[in-house]
């Protein structure tokens, strides 16, 4: 009788391992090295954990955009105070030209004493301030200082998305040990059987096809361990990378813990958590720099008052000493036609605003959605959990008693052999059930982002 039950949970404990979203390629298990050729790794959750929140590449990445996004809103507050300027350049003419602009205190010498030469040297200072841009210099401001808020709680989001993998991960090869110790220790019951039923084949006492069938079900096992093998080393590469590790070691980690995990948050305050998720955040403050742009498209309706100025000299060799100028200018530009186009950026302006506040409306309900559905599946867990327990002492003491029942003689190989993989089976359902629940609580973190579940 093949283990069918067995192979059906191990496949979905390592196809229901989580992948960070960096697009991590699908990974073929490799061989089991040796421990010459592979680093022995031992790590418990929290190691593990804060090691992802320190080491994972993608969290870098995040920060350092996040670093950059707030210095680009400094450097755009920062244009406010003006743009002051160096500038130098010398000019050799064709003829003698005029050094700098006549002006009457130049005449008063008469036209032949006005600074002429060919080779001159200009050098001084300019600058440039906003004084009144119609709204566009301060809402420019506030949607660099939104962008900045937007990339930090990304940034605090990856984090959380980052635990629950891990925690997953790392669940999944908790479980996965497990699974490979239930599937050992149902080896070792089929060689001890398999021993017996060779002696009593080889005496007459019992039929080859007994024996055959024992071979069966243990080369069956035997291949079972062999996926859980290979699945343990994906799910344990897969964590590795996301810490930042090589892949290439091999991960030792704790034993699942024989307590379940608690709600510790009354619904109301999870859905009070998620309205301040990083999800729901960035959502709010793309639709703020939407309506900021609404503002900035009817700035281009208003005047707008600036202030300038100069201080330069000018020096060349006939010259006895530099000449300097200097000028103040405050001006005013008054929009008045520019074909239309105005409008219909102000119109485009007005349907994103629109457009960011549904979107914002539509990740709000669906992380409220996501929430609830975590909270049914965190329910079912626990109870699943529950179930796996009695049925695990209900197969046990079922394979025992088919133990019993063979050994003399009352009952058939097939009852025994299907005794025992009831009893497996029912182990490795326990053990998937324990991680199921980790991950499910986990799950609600990840939401809520807040330890609501411990």
């Amino acid at each position: 009788m093949k283990l069918t039950k067995i192979h059906v949970l191990v496949s979905a404990i390592i196809l229901c391992a989580p992948v960070m979203p960096a697009r991590a390629e699908e990974q073929t298990p490799a061989p089991e090295l040796s421990p010459a050729s592979a680093l022995q790794v031992h790590l418990s959750l929290q190691a593990a954990l804060s090691e992802a929140m320190d080491g994972n590449p993608g969290l870098k990445a995040l920060k350092h955009q996040s670093i950059a996004a707030q210095k680009d809103a400094k450097a755009v507050s920062r244009t406010r105070w003006g743009d002051l300027k160096a500038a130098a350049w010398y000019s050799r003419y064709k003829d003698n030209q005029i050094l700098r602009p006549i002006a009457s205190d130049l005449l008063a010498g008469g036209f032949g004493a006005l600074p002429f030469d060919r080779n001159q040297l200009h050098y001084g200072l300019s600058f440039d301030i906003p004084l009144y841009m119609g709204g566009r210099l301060s809402e420019g401001i506030n949607i660099s200082r939104l962008e900045a808020e937007k990339t930090q709680a990304l940034h605090e989001g990856s984090r959380w998305q980052v635990r629950f993998n891990v925690v997953s991960l790392y669940s999944a090869a908790q479980t996965l040990d497990l699974v490979q110790a239930a599937l050992g220790e149902q080896i070792s019951a089929l060689e001890q059987t398999k021993e017996k039923l060779d002696l009593m084949v080889d005496s007459g006492k019992r039929p080859e096809i007994d024996r055959l069938k024992v071979v069966e079900s243990l080369e069956d096992a035997r291949s079972m361990r062999a996926d859980a093998l290979a699945g343990r080393r994906k799910v344990g590469a897969l964590l590795l990378s996301l810490l930042g590790r090589d892949p290439a070691s091999q991960l030792e980690v704790d034993p699942l813990p024989g307590i379940s995990p608690r709600l510790e948050e009354s619904p109301e305050n999870l859905r009070a958590a998620v309205e301040a998720s990083s999800e729901v955040r960035q959502a709010r403050l793309k639709s703020e720099q939407a309506s900021g742009g609404v503002r900035i498209a009817k700035s281009d309706f208003i005047p707008k008052l600036f202030a300038s100025g100069n201080y330069f000299e000018h020096s060349a060799p006939s010259v006895d000493s530099a000449l300097d100028t200097w000028e103040v200018r405050v001006g005013v530009s008054i929009p008045l036609l520019q074909g239309g186009s105005r409008f219909e950026r102000l119109g485009a302006a007005r349907e994103r605003e629109q457009a960011a506040g549904l979107a914002f409306e539509k990740t709000r309900l669906e992380k409220l959605s996501k929430l609830e559905d975590a909270m049914a599946a965190f329910e079912a867990a626990k109870a699943q959990l529950k179930a796996a327990k009695a049925r695990v002492a209900a197969g046990t003491e079922a394979a025992r008693i088919e133990q019993i029942r063979y050994d003399t003689g009352a009952g058939t190989i097939e009852d025994l052999l299907r005794a025992r993989a009831r009893e497996e089976g029912a182990r490795a359902a326990l053990a998937q059930a324990r991680g199921a629940a980790i991950t499910a609580g986990e799950k609600i973190n990840s939401i809520v982002e807040k330890e609501a579940v411990k």
